[in-house]
C-alpha cells in the first residue's frame, strides 16, 4: 500500500511541476519522506528527482544538482527504472544552465543510449531538444534546427502534445536566430493551443518571450515590450527564476532602444541578480554586455568597461566547448530518425 501511496504522490507532484512548482515541492518531499520511512531506496530516488524538477523553477540548481546526484547514487545501489533517465535528462539541464556545457552533453547522449527499461520514449525526446539547444548555446543553429526536428517528429510520432509544443518553441527560436521570422512565427502559432490546452504556463511564458524578441528583430518594441511583460508576469506568477531573468533581460534590451535608461537600469540589474543566484553564464554574460552598452549611454565608461571584460571572459567560457571532441562528434554518435 505504501508503494502505491508514494506512486500517486510522485505522478500528481510530476502534473503539477511546471504550473504549481511549490505544491510539487511540498507533494515529492512527501513522497520521499515516505520512501525512506518504508526503506523504498528506488523511489527515494524517483522523489528526488521530481523535487529536483520543482527546484529548478526556483532557480535553486545548486540544490537540485545535490539531489540528482543522491538520486543516481541510490540508483546505481538499488535500481531506479525509468527514473533513471528522468534523473540523466534533468542532471543534463541543470549542467546547461550553469554553463558546464561538456556535462550537459555526457548526460543527454547518455539518455540517448539508454536501455529502454531506463527511459521513458518521452525522456528520450527531451534529450533531443537538450542537444539541440546545446548546439544552440553555441551559435549552431542549423544543426540546432535539425535536431529539433528530429525530435518533433519523434514526439508527434508518440501523440505527446507537451513535446510536440516543446519541439515547436525550440524550432521557433532556431528559425528566429536563421533570420527565418515568419516560419518562427508559425511555428509558435501552432503551439500555442497545444500549450494553452496543456495549462503549462511555462511554455506559454516562453512563447510570449520570443514573440517580443521577434517583435524586437522587426524594429516593433512597443509590441515586444508588450509580449514581454505578458511572459514576465506568467513567469512571476508561477515563480519561473529563469524565465523571469529572461524576460527582464529582454524587457532591458526594449529600454535602452527606447531611450530609457533608468528603467533599463533597474531591468538588467535585476537580471544580473537572478542570473548570479542561479549560476546561469549565459544569461549572466548577457546581463553583462546589455549593461555595457547602458553604462557607455550613461557616460560611465570605467564601469561599461568592466562589464564588457565580464562578458568577454563568460563567453569565452561558454565557447570554447564547441571545440570539444564531444560537441564536434555529437552528429556522429546519434544515429538518424528513419
Amino acid at each position: 500500500m505504501a508503494t502505491q501511496d508514494i506512486d500517486a504522490l510522485l505522478d500528481r507532484a510530476r502534473r503539477l511541476v511546471s504550473s504549481h512548482s511549490g505544491e510539487a515541492l511540498a507533494l515529492a518531499g512527501q513522497a520521499r519522506e515516505l520512501a525512506v520511512a518504508e526503506g523504498l531506496q528506488g523511489l527515494q530516488a524517483a522523489a528526488l528527482v521530481v523535487e529536483a524538477h520543482a527546484m529548478t523553477m526556483f532557480g535553486q540548481q545548486a540544490e537540485a544538482l545535490d539531489a540528482l546526484l543522491v538520486a543516481l547514487d541510490l540508483g546505481d545501489h538499488h535500481g531506479m527504472g525509468l527514473a533513471r533517465g528522468d534523473a540523466l535528462q534533468m542532471l543534463a539541464r541543470v549542467y546547461y544552465t550553469r554553463g558546464e556545457y561538456e556535462r550537459a552533453s555526457d548526460c543527454w547522449c547518455a539518455c540517448v543510449e539508454l536501455e529502454d527499461a531506463d527511459i521513458a520514449p518521452t525522456v528520450r525526446i527531451r534529450a533531443h531538444v537538450g542537444l539541440g539547444q546545446l548546439l544552440y548555446a553555441h551559435e549552431q543553429y542549423d544543426s540546432a534546427l535539425a535536431h529539433h526536428r528530429r525530435a518533433l517528429v519523434l514526439a508527434e510520432e508518440s501523440d505527446d502534445p507537451q513535446l510536440t509544443s516543446s519541439c515547436l518553441i525550440n524550432i521557433a527560436v532556431d528559425l528566429m536566430r536563421l533570420g527565418l521570422l515568419s516560419d518562427a512565427i508559425a511555428s509558435l502559432k501552432q503551439a500555442l493551443p497545444l500549450v494553452r490546452a496543456d495549462k503549462n504556463y511555462e511554455y506559454e511564458a516562453e512563447i510570449y518571450s520570443v514573440l517580443g524578441q521577434i517583435d524586437m528583430a522587426r524594429g516593433d518594441i512597443e509590441r515586444a515590450r508588450m509580449s514581454l511583460m505578458v511572459a514576465l508576469k506568467i513567469n512571476r506568477l508561477h515563480v519561473n527564476s529563469w524565465g523571469e531573468a529572461s524576460n527582464l533581460l529582454w524587457l532591458g534590451q526594449c529600454s535602452l532602444a527606447e531611450g530609457l535608461l533608468e528603467t533599463a537600469d533597474d531591468e538588467l540589474r535585476s537580471a544580473l541578480a537572478l542570473a548570479q543566484s542561479m549560476g546561469s553564464q549565459h544569461l549572466l554574460a548577457n546581463a553583462h554586455h546589455a549593461l555595457a552598452t547602458l553604462c557607455r549611454s550613461n557616460g560611465q565608461t570605467e564601469i561599461a568597461d568592466k562589464h564588457e571584460l565580464s562578458y568577454r571572459e563568460l563567453r569565452r567560457q561558454l565557447l570554447e566547448h564547441a571545440r570539444s571532441p564531444r560537441l564536434a562528434t555529437m552528429e556522429l554518435r546519434l544515429s538518424p530518425v528513419t
